[in-house]
């Protein structure tokens, strides 16, 4: 792992550089949350308890798929996590089931970590030759492929991810 805010000739470089990152977006937790708790909240008090809740209730089906629904987009945004792996002959992005990439190195024309073009969460496609693979962070490695394609990836640690580029001469200086 290579030390934070010390140059690339005095670090011990791994094989490999690794970043697991999963979303924390408070906001989205909070909403997703108080969501789950009503629609779990309205199926018990309807369905098994026959208070219908509001004056005009949904009907039960509605209610309890709500419920599943919203558990299952809880239970999926909690698992989903973008892997980003470097090693000095390969490049491996994982982001569950939005999407993963595999490139070689002489696949790349340009490297460099700058600011994320998308402020969101999730993968974005731009036009036919843009994908952006974003958890929120600010930073992102930035790969423009030699066939004319940019590929962005999400980082929280933007200053060993360049000290371990630049230690495998990837990032130029």
């Amino acid at each position: 792992y290579c030390g934070k805010g010390m140059n690339a000739m005095a670090v011990k470089i791994t094989d490999r550089y690794s970043e697991n990152i999963g979303i924390r977006n408070w906001l989205l937790w909070i909403v997703l949350i108080v969501l789950l708790l009503f629609f779990a909240f309205a199926s018990v008090a309807q369905v098994l308890m026959k208070m219908p809740v509001g004056d005009n209730p949904l009907p039960n089906w509605a209610l309890i798929t709500g419920t599943i629904f919203i558990a299952f987009i809880t239970v999926l945004m909690a698992q989903t996590r973008l892997n980003l792996e470097l090693s000095e002959e390969e490049v491996f992005i994982n982001f569950g089931p939005l999407g993963r990439h595999q490139l070689q190195w002489n696949e790349v024309k340009k490297v460099q970590v700058a600011r994320s073009p998308f402020s969101g969460i999730g993968k974005r496609q731009n036009g036919p030759n843009e994908i952006i693979y974003n958890v929120g962070s600010r930073q992102s490695l930035c790969l423009s492929l030699k066939k004319g394609t940019k590929i962005w990836v999400s980082t929280r640690d933007a200053e060993n991810l360049k000290t371990y580029l630049k230690a495998i001469k990837k990032l130029k200086v």
